[in-house]
């Protein structure tokens, strides 16, 4: 599994982390972020840029109880670890984007 930082770098691998074979397909993607207008769409087009195949119908999305954020829950074929690392940091350069797992 890759490790990443807050930056979206790859950090050192620890020694029992769980190995990712790639390509992995349906490695789920979860986008937390707060609920504005376009932000759906912004996370959207990232993620298509970086996983063109990406089925956009069977994503999750979930509201707090209270409407402040939304989830989102996409399933990708990851191709490598740079990729993911590369969609982590373009995710979190949306501005309303809070956290990527």
């Amino acid at each position: 599994m890759a490790l990443i930082t807050k930056d979206g770098d790859q950090a050192e691998k620890a020694v029992d982390a769980p190995k990712i074979e790639f390509p992995c397909e349906n490695y789920v993607i979860k986008v937390v972020s707060i609920d504005v207008e376009g932000v759906h769409a912004d996370i959207t087009q990232c993620l298509l840029t970086h996983a063109p195949e990406m089925n956009t119908s069977a994503e999750n999305i979930n509201r707090s109880s209270k409407g402040r954020f939304i989830s989102f829950s996409f399933r990708i074929v990851a191709q490598s670890e740079d990729q993911l690392s590369a969609l982590h940091r373009d995710l979190m350069s949306i501005e309303a984007v809070k956290m990527v797992m």
